[in-house]
């Protein structure tokens, strides 16, 4: 029978920590997903957060961003189109590539996704002090940015692409 050292139990209880932040994030992209269109996912939901983010970007650079397969975004893409949600417009530098941006009406969707996802946060952390805010901030800044030392081939290879770029898919 081993025990784990202190070390690794409070890296086992971040873990568990993060694992609960991010099945509340996903909950909430599947409940605006559905408040947009009974057709659309969370993930339809992260991929219209990126091109809105991000855009104008190709589908292959949500696919690298988001560290999908190519062909499930471009089926999300589709949908998003679909519903009017994404505009696909030539590059002018090469016509074969599409550029993807949001439609004015996605804009004034996903202003109202961010507004209800702040207050949500909000309501969270309400009871916390400006101290405690500015610590779990800097604290969760300060581990988002040590991808940057993440080996380029490694497993973790494309978060270290990532977490420099100062903007949230949130």
């Amino acid at each position: 029978m081993s025990f784990a050292s202190p070390e690794e139990e409070i890296v086992a209880g971040i873990i568990s920590e993060f694992t609960e932040a991010f099945a509340f994030s996903r909950t909430r992209w599947t409940r605006y997903a559905n408040e947009v269109s009974s057709e659309l996912s969370g993930v339809s939901m992260l991929v219209l957060q990126i091109v809105f983010r991000r855009g104008p970007i190709t589908a292959t650079g949500v696919s690298h961003w988001l560290d999908m397969d190519k062909s499930l975004v471009s089926r999300h893409v589709a949908k998003l189109r679909e519903l009017d949600l994404v505009i696909a417009t030539e590059s002018p530098e090469d016509r074969r590539v599409q550029l993807l941006t949001v439609s004015e009406h996605a804009t004034v969707l996903l202003n109202g996704v961010r507004e209800r996802w702040s207050n949500a946060y909000r309501e969270r952390l309400a009871d916390w002090s400006d101290e405690e805010l500015e610590s779990l901030r800097a604290g969760l800044h300060r581990f988002n940015a040590s991808a940057d030392k993440l080996p380029v081939d490694g497993p973790d290879a494309r978060c270290s692409k990532h977490a420099g770029d100062g903007d949230s898919a949130a």
